[in-house]
Parts: structure tokens; C-alpha cells; sequence
């Protein structure tokens, strides 16, 4: 199993330096038509100013270089425009190239149609200049200071347009599939942040329920308005960044942004359902008070953090899991959300910085909190801990009545009664014991997947490959013991039945 894992993230290396190749090829075609311009653009001026009667073969000579700059030109928009998908539009009297954005804005397109509009009068007026010395005369009209102008025009397009490509903004650019909303459109969609639209808060931010224009409901993240931004605080960015290229049916889905007016405001798709720690420890919801179930939630969230670790290019490392973080939709299906905390992987990116442990209480990795050693076993820890409330119903951090009221972590509850062989005394009271040998099995089975989860060494925890595996193995168990448990349901129907029919005869004759 590690060798084939092995091969999957190697596979996965090389498909990131082929696409990062092929991105590098790209922008060296875009410096070789940068440069072409920039050689071409003024010699074609040049030649305009030296021809005369007696030298028409200079007028040739800028027409010709005209020509080809307006190719180039041409050549250069189109290929930007297959490859950003760009199409043309009118504003007013103003046409524009406009990048597929949601949000509707050209952005360094207006260089592109000077550039365009400037190599094509050049070409023109080259052309023109050359007809009339062609023919032994010199033109009506003064024609030589437009060359110099259009290819200082063009030339200025270039630079501008060059420029504007290695700016940082805007966000826009790197979305795919967010839409940028307005300030005025988030506040219709929740009545004004109003706090009857309030569900769910944080450190620096409050969540609201909205509805958009086409009627879909969405949760409206804002950051909180008496929160303090500062600088090295990237959690907007980290979240846009990163969820704007996963997809995966167990990560929460981005639908939008704002940022506008110093607001910064992320737009989710709303999961009815609310987050596991909210059933866990405020519901008390009847729904989840099984062991299928919970361990069904818990390998949806498996495999949302798998799809972080093995399969996105370069590999993420969550860093926030926790049960708050786990939301459930509609159908009960899991999903990770939270994202403003996720870096990749340290040991895809070469000009890694260490960051200092950040987290929840309770789910921290202990290793990376004492050494600042981040790897993908932190996220393992935190979901070992997942793990334990799931099977006790305990809050990661919580009041030990049996210890005197003391403040104890989850971990350090359960995992010496678990190696202890004392698994009954820390399951949550709210779920019968398990009754039948499969559903005894798939529980036991989670439990000492959480303990080594939780282990102190991040070397010696499992890899997230084979606790998604693991609980494969438990749901399938917890299913084969539904049906176990039907099977019986209907034989012992079945027998009462057949009783009933063998007392009939007993009860004619009574």
C-alpha cells in the first residue's frame, strides 16, 4: 500500500512540473512578442522619417515592419484570447476585451486595444506614405509624425500591459468559478445582516444565512466589523486561494466574494444541516445517535481531508480540522469547510517559511505545537480527535466530573481506557452498546484508529490512505449489521406469522 502511494504522489509531482513547464513556455512566448514589438515598433518610425522622393525604399521598409508588428499584435490577442477565453464587448461607445471573470470587468484589456488600434494606423499610414512616394510625390499630407506616435503608443500598450500581468491583483484573476458580489447585493440577500439572519460566529467573523436573486440560500461569511485587520492576517486570501481550484464532494463549496469598502466577505453554498459539533454537544440530535451514521459522517470527512493530502497538486495541509469545521448538508453527507488556515504542504514547496502553531484548543498536533514541524499528520491528529468525540460524545476539551471538575483533553481521557481494554466505559451513553459482533467490531475498529491517530509521535500515526480505509471497512460492517439486523426483523415476523396461522384451527373449535 505505501509503495502504490508512493507512485500516486510522484505521478502527481511530475504532472505539476509539466503543467508549471508548460507555464513557463507561455510566458516565454509572451517575452519573445514583447521583444519583437520592442525591436520593431521604432525602426518602422524611423524608416518612415528617412524616406523621401529619392529614397522610397525606406517607406517599403516601414510598411513592411508595420505590417509585420500588426501580425504579431494579432497573432499575440489571439493567443491570449484562446487561452483566457477572452470575448468582445461594448460599453457605451467604448469596445472592450473582457476576461471571463464573473464579475464583468476588463481587466488589461485596454492596452490590448490601444496596442491593436496603434499597429494597425501605423501599418496604414506606412502604407499610405509609401503609395505616394512610390508614385514621385510627396504627400498632402504630413504623414511621418504619425508612425512615431502610433508606435509610441504601441509601445506604452505593451509596457502597461506587460505591467498590469505582473501585479497582484486582482483576486479575480486566480477564480474560476467564484462570483464577485457587491456590498449592496450581500445586504439584500440578508436583510441587512440582520441578526435574524445570524447563524454561527467566530473569532473575527459572523456568519448570516442569505438568499440570492435565483433563490438559492447561501451562508455569508463576514469578517466582523470591530476585528482589527492585520497585515500578515491572509485568512480571506488563503480561503479564496484555495477554494477556488478544489472541488471535491466533501470540501465545502465557494459560491462568491466581496471585497469592497474594507469588507471582506466569502459567500458559501448553505449547508442546511449546521456542523457536527453542534449535533454532537448543543442538539443532542436524535439523527446522528447512531454508530452508522457517525462513522459515515466521519469518512465523508476522511476523504475530503484524503483528496487535501494525496490528490490536490501541490498537496494541502488543512491545519484547522475540528468538528465545527465539519458541516452537514441536506442528506447528512459530511463536508470540511474553513479554509483561511491551509497552507501547502511543506514538502512540495521549496521556499517554505515554518508557521507558528495555530488551531483550535484540543485539536492542535502537540508535535507541531512544540516544534513548529508542520506535515500532514497534524491534520491526522485533529481528525483522531474527531474520531473520540464521535465515539464518546465528549467536546475535544471538557469537564471530568470523575476527576474533580478538572479540564480535560479528549485524548487523554479515552486513549488509556481504550488500551486498557475498558473501550465501554468512554461510548457515548446516548447510542445503545453495540449488540451484535459486526457492529461491536466496526466501533472497536474506530476506536483504535483514533488511538493511533492521536499518538504523540506524528511518525507513528496512520496516514490518511488507510483511515479512510479503515472506515470503509467500519461503515461496511455497520451496514452489514443493518441488514443482519433486518434479516432477523423478518424471519421473526415471519415465524409469528406462521404461529398464528397453526392457532387458527385451535380457535374455530374453541
Amino acid at each position: 500500500m505505501a509503495q502504490s502511494l508512493h507512485i500516486d504522489v510522484k505521478q502527481d509531482d511530475d504532472s505539476a512540473s509539466e503543467k508549471a513547464d508548460r507555464f513557463d513556455q507561455k510566458v516565454k512566448v509572451e517575452r519573445i512578442f514583447l521583444i519583437v514589438n520592442f525591436i520593431l515598433e521604432l525602426p518602422s518610425a524611423a524608416f518612415d522619417q528617412l524616406s523621401s522622393v529619392h529614397k522610397p525604399q525606406y517607406a517599403l521598409l516601414s510598411m513592411l515592419i508595420s505590417f509585420t508588428v500588426l501580425i504579431i499584435s494579432i497573432v499575440d490577442l489571439l493567443l491570449k484570447g484562446r487561452k483566457e477565453r477572452v470575448t468582445w464587448m461594448r460599453r457605451g461607445l467604448m469596445p472592450w476585451f473582457y476576461y471571463p471573470y464573473p464579475n464583468s470587468k476588463p481587466f488589461g484589456t485596454f492596452p490590448d486595444i490601444i496596442g491593436l488600434a496603434c499597429a494597425f494606423f501605423q501599418c496604414i499610414f506606412a502604407a499610405i506614405s509609401y503609395a505616394f512616394l512610390f508614385k514621385h510625390a510627396d504627400s498632402s499630407i504630413k504623414l511621418s509624425v504619425w508612425p512615431i506616435i502610433f508606435a509610441l503608443g504601441l509601445l506604452f500598450s505593451r509596457i502597461s500591459g506587460d505591467t498590469a500581468q505582473k501585479g497582484p491583483k486582482p483576486l479575480v484573476r486566480r477564480l474560476n468559478r467564484a462570483e464577485e458580489f457587491t456590498l449592496a447585493q450581500l445586504a439584500a440577500a440578508t436583510n441587512d445582516f440582520s441578526l435574524q439572519n445570524k447563524i454561527g460566529e467566530g473569532n473575527s467573523y459572523v456568519v448570516f444565512i442569505g438568499k440570492l436573486p435565483d433563490g438559492s440560500e447561501v451562508a455569508v461569511k463576514r469578517r466582523d466589523t470591530g476585528y482589527e485587520f492585520q497585515e500578515e492576517d491572509t485568512f480571506f486570501e488563503s480561503e479564496i486561494t484555495f477554494l477556488s481550484r478544489l472541488h471535491h464532494k466533501h470540501l465545502i463549496r465557494l459560491v462568491g466574494y466581496c471585497e469592497e469598502e474594507k469588507e471582506m466577505i466569502l459567500v458559501y453554498e448553505y449547508l442546511k444541516n449546521g456542523s457536527l459539533h453542534d449535533h454532537l454537544h448543543q442538539r443532542n440530535s436524535a439523527k446522528i445517535n447512531s454508530w452508522k451514521m457517525r462513522f459515515k459522517i466521519a469518512l465523508d470527512a476522511a476523504r475530503g481531508i484524503e483528496y487535501l493530502h494525496n490528490y490536490a497538486v501541490p498537496p494541502i495541509i488543512h491545519r484547522n480540522i475540528n468538528s465545527s469545521n465539519i458541516l452537514l448538508d441536506a442528506n447528512w453527507a459530511a463536508r470540511v469547510c474553513d479554509f483561511g488556515m491551509s497552507v501547502l504542504d511543506p514538502e512540495s514547496v521549496s521556499n517554505y517559511k515554518p508557521k507558528k502553531a495555530e488551531g483550535t484548543v484540543g485539536y492542535i498536533d502537540p508535535e507541531f505545537y512544540s516544534t513548529n514541524v508542520l506535515t500532514a499528520k497534524s491534520d491526522v491528529y485533529s481528525l483522531g480527535v474527531i474520531l473520540l468525540e464521535l465515539l464518546t460524545g465528549k467536546t475535544a476539551m471538557f469537564k471530568d466530573e470523575d476527576n474533580g471538575g478538572a479540564i480535560t483533553n479528549i485524548a487523554d481521557f479515552a486513549v488509556p481506557k481504550i488500551l486498557a481494554n475498558e473501550l465501554a466505559k468512554v461510548l457515548d451513553q446516548r447510542i445503545s452498546r453495540p449488540e451484535f459482533d459486526k457492529e461491536a467490531e466496526a466501533v472497536e475498529l474506530v476506536a483504535y484508529t483514533a488511538l493511533h491517530c492521536v499518538n504523540l509521535q506524528g511518525n507513528n500515526r496512520p496516514n490518511i490512505t488507510n483511515i479512510v480505509a479503515n472506515l470503509e471497512q467500519a461503515s461496511s460492517l455497520c451496514d452489514d449489521h443493518t441488514k443482519d439486523h433486518r434479516h432477523r426483523a423478518a424471519l421473526y415476523a415471519v415465524h409469528l406469522l406462521i404461529s398464528e396461522i397453526l392457532d387458527q384451527p385451535n380457535n374455530y373449535n374453541n
